[in-house]
């Protein structure tokens, strides 16, 4: 139950002076709790210098209250409010009023008619709320999560995929290094053995040139004097 501060006074000469009247709470519907149907009763408070407090029911199972006020004048002022379910106590300024036959708040009564869409989940009803924001769309939780769940099922198959994918190419380019090396060390050995043939054709260019040399001067190649044997020209004696 809700507490009602309220305070009434009388324009008086420019000012305000204090009402001692009465404020009379009259609720307009009666509620079922169970199998039982409650009947609120009609009550009325008294004002002490212009002020009172009124502790109610709150307005959640029965509509609305109807208040009105009695300031000790002929003239009678009337409020159809909602009270919400506090256990603090409110001004009643702060009360909202509200139409006694459709219980929505009179700022709203001549306003233009709520539309109300379905969606089957928040996405579409995100993309419907983008294109039609005059609409209040309404979708099922449930589906909603549903959706989420699949959604996130999705994303976990398409992360697994690409590290697969990843996986593979890590091992192809693993591959692809090994080979690398082992063509570099091939050339490698290729480039030694032709170092090697190279020098052993040097060496041999070398040794024919030693075997036969050339006269500086002529260019062909001088004999080598024979030495005779002092005693090849005796006969016998």
């Amino acid at each position: 139950m809700a507490t009602i501060h309220i305070k009434l006074a009388n324009a008086v000469d420019g000012g305000t002076s204090p009402c001692e009247g009465k404020v009379r709470f009259i609720p307009i519907r009666r509620y079922n709790r169970g199998d039982t149907v409650i009947v609120p009763k009609p009550f009325e408070v008294t004002l002490a210098d212009g002020e009172a407090n009124a502790t109610i029911i709150d307005t959640d199972t029965m509509g609305c209250w109807a208040v009105t006020e009695l300031p000790g004048t002929p003239q009678e002022y009337t409020r159809y409010v909602q009270v919400p379910t506090t256990s603090e106590t409110l001004e009643y300024t702060d009360l909202i009023d509200v139409n006694p036959s459709t219980l929505l708040p009179t700022t709203v009564t001549a306003g233009p008619l709520l539309q109300i869409a379905l969606a089957a989940d928040a996405q579409a009803a995100l993309a419907y709320s983008r294109t039609h924001p005059e609409t209040l769309v309404l979708y099922s939780e449930e589906e909603s999560i549903n959706a989420m769940a699949a959604t996130v099922s999705e994303i976990a198959a398409v992360r697994t995929a690409v590290q697969t994918q990843a996986n593979h190419a890590t091992g192809a380019a693993r591959t692809a290094v090994v080979a690398a090396e082992a063509a570099t060390q091939n050339l490698q050995h290729i480039e030694d053995t032709a170092k090697q043939i190279g020098v052993m054709a040097g060496a041999i260019i070398d040794a024919a040139g030693n075997n036969g040399e050339t006269s500086p001067s002529t260019g062909q190649t001088q004999d080598t004097p024979v030495q005779e044997d002092p005693a090849a020209g005796k006969g016998e004696e």
